[in-house]
């Protein structure tokens, strides 16, 4: 009988061993599926800081997402881009969703962001040149005024707090000024009254040509959800998880921003918007905030049935639970 070395049986094992080895042991790369893609539209403003905030903290990537953003200027234009299907999900106010919802597109709120202000200063104001004789919402009566677009949040909750201060809406001309030239629309007196939105509300009450006159939000809707991410109920639907990582990774983010000190959280919106420290320093944010004010989204649909916008609905069936 032939005499078989143990070495020469060691590596035979061995051997035999090896390709077993890789068969139980895949290697991480087959593992890990490819991180899925979302694309978002937003609009470049404080409000969605924490996109960036959960892109460079690794947030996103700790969910296997890759996360892009186009800025727009109108929630009206990520609402078409959702829909039309050249992006996941939008971010703008919960006003144009829910407007959409009840013209029968299957629009959904993925996660909040933010609340108005408890208390003054909001983030939006009605402002009047500082010189001028309107000193109470019942001085706007034949007074021309932009609140941006006509049928935008805006707009439909001038025409609400109008209405509750007594104030008839058919003697106001309103105009559609876009919100960073309202600035000049008002010192150039082609309108009386503006309602800006931060940035442009400090640049204008720090120039000394113009004064708030009243914050209508914080009047219309206490605590009131102004801006959300949303996507199509389709694709929420079709893509269970990647919704449910994509929250996770913004609510996380939106923790962050509320954790950390306020000149790290400049720094964020400063590099997120675009705007110089200093200038964000003396901006009034908006209060970050991931869950949802139920009752303040029904009121917001409240008012665009009132204002014959749309029918009435649940508001519930819109709003995402993982």
């Amino acid at each position: 009988m032939p005499c078989v070395s143990v070495s020469r049986v060691f590596a035979m094992c061995l051997a035999l061993a090896a390709p077993l080895t890789l068969l139980a042991q895949p290697s991480a790369a087959q593992q890990k599926p490819p991180p899925a893609t979302i694309r978002v539209i937003d609009i470049p403003i404080a409000n969605f800081t924490p996109l960036l905030i959960a892109k460079e903290k690794g947030y996103f990537a700790d969910e296997n997402l890759n996360v892009t953003w186009t800025p727009v200027a109108q929630g009206a234009v990520a609402i078409e881009a959702v829909f039309g299907g050249s992006a996941e999900i939008g971010a703008s106010s919960i006003f144009e969703p829910i407007v959409a919802r009840g013209n029968g597109l299957d629009l959904m709120f993925v996660t909040g962001q933010n609340r108005i202000r408890a208390e003054p200063p909001d983030n939006s104001g009605v402002l009047v040149r500082n010189d001028d004789s309107i000193k109470t919402p019942q001085d706007l009566a034949g007074k021309r005024i932009s609140a941006g677009l006509i049928n935008s949040v805006n707009y439909v909750h001038m025409l609400e707090w109008l209405d509750k201060k007594g104030v008839d809406r058919r003697k106001i001309e309103f105009l559609e000024v876009p919100f960073p030239q309202m600035a000049d629309a008002l010192a150039q007196k082609r309108v009386d009254a503006v309602w800006n939105v931060e940035p442009f509300v400090t640049f204008m009450t720090k120039s000394g040509a113009a004064k708030i006159l009243a914050y209508p939000y914080q009047e219309t809707v206490p605590n009131m959800d102004v801006s959300n991410y949303f996507a199509k109920e389709s694709w929420i639907k079709a893509n269970p998880d990647v919704v449910k990582r994509f929250k996770r990774a913004i609510d996380r983010a939106t923790a962050e921003i509320n954790a950390v000190s306020k000149e790290e959280r400049d720094g964020w919106v400063a590099k997120f918007t675009g705007m110089k420290p200093e200038v964000v320093k003396d901006v009034s944010l908006p209060r970050f905030e991931s869950d949802f004010n139920v009752p303040s989204l029904k009121a917001n649909l409240d008012i665009a049935v009132k204002q014959k916008m749309i029918k009435p609905f649940d508001i519930n069936v819109m709003i995402y639970k993982p």
